[in-house]
Protein backbone atom coordinates (compact mmCIF):
# COMPACT_ATOMS: atom_id res chain seq x y z
CA UNK A 1 0.00 0.00 0.00
CA UNK A 2 2.97 2.32 0.14
CA UNK A 3 3.40 5.38 2.25
CA UNK A 4 0.72 7.65 0.78
CA UNK A 5 -2.17 7.39 3.22
CA UNK A 6 -4.17 10.52 3.98
CA UNK A 7 -7.14 11.35 6.17
CA UNK A 8 -8.56 14.82 6.64
CA UNK A 9 -10.58 16.93 9.05
CA UNK A 10 -12.24 15.16 11.96
CA UNK A 11 -11.03 11.82 10.55
CA UNK A 12 -7.35 12.70 11.03
CA UNK A 13 -5.83 10.18 13.40
CA UNK A 14 -9.01 8.03 13.48
CA UNK A 15 -9.04 6.53 9.99
CA UNK A 16 -6.51 4.32 8.23
CA UNK A 17 -6.24 1.52 5.72
CA UNK A 18 -5.25 -1.85 7.07
CA UNK A 19 -3.57 -4.08 4.50
CA UNK A 20 -4.85 -7.64 4.39
CA UNK A 21 -2.80 -8.75 1.39
CA UNK A 22 -1.04 -7.14 -1.58
CA UNK A 23 -4.30 -6.19 -3.31
CA UNK A 24 -6.71 -6.09 -0.37
CA UNK A 25 -7.25 -3.52 2.36
CA UNK A 26 -9.86 -2.59 4.94
CA UNK A 27 -10.95 0.90 5.93
CA UNK A 28 -10.66 1.20 9.71
CA UNK A 29 -12.47 3.98 11.60
CA UNK A 30 -11.91 4.27 15.34
CA UNK A 31 -13.78 6.34 17.92
CA UNK A 32 -16.98 6.40 15.85
CA UNK A 33 -19.26 9.41 16.37
CA UNK A 34 -22.86 10.04 15.27
CA UNK A 35 -21.52 12.33 12.55
CA UNK A 36 -19.61 9.41 10.96
CA UNK A 37 -22.88 7.98 9.57
CA UNK A 38 -22.90 7.87 5.76
CA UNK A 39 -20.99 6.66 2.71
CA UNK A 40 -17.24 6.44 2.37
CA UNK A 41 -15.36 6.44 -0.90
CA UNK A 42 -11.87 5.00 -1.03
CA UNK A 43 -9.76 5.54 -4.13
CA UNK A 44 -6.66 3.42 -4.62
CA UNK A 45 -4.15 4.49 -7.28
CA UNK A 46 -1.48 2.00 -8.31
CA UNK A 47 0.47 3.42 -11.21
CA UNK A 48 -1.95 3.52 -14.14
CA UNK A 49 -4.46 1.29 -12.35
CA UNK A 50 -7.17 2.98 -10.25
CA UNK A 51 -9.90 1.37 -8.20
CA UNK A 52 -12.66 2.92 -6.14
CA UNK A 53 -14.77 1.34 -3.44
CA UNK A 54 -17.78 2.72 -1.59
CA UNK A 55 -18.74 1.54 1.89
CA UNK A 56 -21.81 2.59 3.91
CA UNK A 57 -21.73 3.06 7.67
CA UNK A 58 -25.25 2.77 9.01
CA UNK A 59 -25.61 3.32 12.73
CA UNK A 60 -28.58 1.63 14.37
CA UNK A 61 -30.48 4.18 16.36
CA UNK A 62 -33.67 6.10 16.77
CA UNK A 63 -35.15 9.24 15.24
CA UNK A 64 -37.23 11.33 17.59
CA UNK A 65 -39.08 14.61 17.15
CA UNK A 66 -37.92 17.36 19.48
CA UNK A 67 -40.47 19.96 20.50
CA UNK A 68 -39.08 22.85 22.57
CA UNK A 69 -40.83 23.57 25.85
CA UNK A 70 -41.66 27.05 24.55
CA UNK A 71 -44.06 25.41 22.09
CA UNK A 72 -43.92 24.23 18.54
CA UNK A 73 -42.04 25.95 15.73
CA UNK A 74 -39.61 27.94 17.87
CA UNK A 75 -36.25 26.70 16.55
CA UNK A 76 -34.16 28.09 13.72
CA UNK A 77 -31.71 25.56 12.27
CA UNK A 78 -28.84 26.48 14.59
CA UNK A 79 -31.06 26.28 17.69
CA UNK A 80 -32.37 22.93 16.41
CA UNK A 81 -28.82 21.60 16.02
CA UNK A 82 -27.98 22.67 19.58
CA UNK A 83 -31.23 21.15 20.92
CA UNK A 84 -30.29 17.77 19.40
CA UNK A 85 -26.75 18.02 20.76
CA UNK A 86 -28.19 18.75 24.21
CA UNK A 87 -30.04 15.40 23.88
CA UNK A 88 -26.80 13.55 22.92
CA UNK A 89 -28.07 13.40 19.35
CA UNK A 90 -27.59 15.01 15.94
CA UNK A 91 -30.07 16.49 13.48
CA UNK A 92 -31.46 13.52 11.55
CA UNK A 93 -30.81 13.02 7.84
CA UNK A 94 -33.58 12.40 5.32
CA UNK A 95 -32.57 8.73 5.09
CA UNK A 96 -32.86 8.36 8.86
CA UNK A 97 -36.30 10.04 8.91
CA UNK A 98 -37.45 7.92 5.97
CA UNK A 99 -36.37 4.73 7.75
CA UNK A 100 -38.20 5.88 10.89
CA UNK A 101 -41.34 6.59 8.81
CA UNK A 102 -41.12 3.10 7.30
CA UNK A 103 -40.90 1.85 10.89
CA UNK A 104 -44.14 3.65 11.80
CA UNK A 105 -43.14 7.16 12.88
CA UNK A 106 -46.13 9.48 12.44
CA UNK A 107 -45.66 13.12 13.46
CA UNK A 108 -47.72 16.04 12.22
CA UNK A 109 -45.25 18.81 13.15
CA UNK A 110 -42.64 19.77 10.58
CA UNK A 111 -39.01 19.58 11.67
CA UNK A 112 -35.54 20.45 10.46
CA UNK A 113 -33.32 17.81 8.85
CA UNK A 114 -29.53 17.91 8.51
CA UNK A 115 -29.64 19.12 4.88
CA UNK A 116 -31.58 22.25 5.88
CA UNK A 117 -34.90 20.93 4.60
CA UNK A 118 -38.06 20.79 6.70
CA UNK A 119 -40.15 17.62 6.54
CA UNK A 120 -42.52 15.43 8.54
CA UNK A 121 -43.55 11.74 8.40
CA UNK A 122 -47.21 10.72 8.07
CA UNK A 123 -48.35 7.10 8.25
CA UNK A 124 -52.04 7.93 8.86
CA UNK A 125 -53.19 10.78 6.61
CA UNK A 126 -55.62 13.20 8.31
CA UNK A 127 -56.95 16.73 7.82
CA UNK A 128 -54.51 18.73 9.96
CA UNK A 129 -51.53 16.90 8.43
CA UNK A 130 -51.83 17.53 4.71
CA UNK A 131 -55.33 16.12 4.24
CA UNK A 132 -56.99 12.78 4.86
CA UNK A 133 -57.24 11.98 1.13
CA UNK A 134 -53.47 11.99 0.64
CA UNK A 135 -51.12 9.03 0.65
CA UNK A 136 -48.82 8.25 3.58
CA UNK A 137 -45.26 9.50 3.21
CA UNK A 138 -42.68 12.04 4.26
CA UNK A 139 -44.03 15.54 3.56
CA UNK A 140 -41.44 18.03 2.36
CA UNK A 141 -41.47 21.82 2.81
CA UNK A 142 -38.13 22.04 0.97
CA UNK A 143 -34.95 23.87 1.96
CA UNK A 144 -35.67 26.72 4.35
CA UNK A 145 -33.84 29.82 5.61
CA UNK A 146 -31.70 28.47 8.45
CA UNK A 147 -31.57 31.81 10.27
CA UNK A 148 -35.13 33.11 10.00
CA UNK A 149 -37.48 30.12 9.62
CA UNK A 150 -38.60 28.33 12.77
CA UNK A 151 -39.74 24.73 13.10
CA UNK A 152 -39.25 21.74 15.38
CA UNK A 153 -36.43 19.26 14.67
CA UNK A 154 -35.97 15.55 14.11
CA UNK A 155 -32.97 14.23 16.05
CA UNK A 156 -31.08 10.97 15.66
CA UNK A 157 -29.18 9.10 18.33
CA UNK A 158 -27.51 5.73 18.30
CA UNK A 159 -26.99 3.13 20.96
CA UNK A 160 -23.42 2.38 19.89
CA UNK A 161 -20.94 1.77 22.68
CA UNK A 162 -17.58 3.57 22.90
CA UNK A 163 -15.83 0.23 23.58
CA UNK A 164 -17.09 -1.23 20.29
CA UNK A 165 -16.43 1.80 18.12
CA UNK A 166 -14.18 0.32 15.44
CA UNK A 167 -15.52 -0.79 12.06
Amino acid sequence: MGFHKKSYGSFHGRVHLQGASENDASLVITEITLEDYGKYKCEVIDGLEDDTGVVSLDLQGVVFPYLPRLGRYNLNFHDADKACQDQDAIVASFDQLYDAWRGGLDWCNAGWLSDGSVQYPITKPREPCGGKNTVPGVRNYGIRDKENNRYDVFCFTSNYKEDDSTI
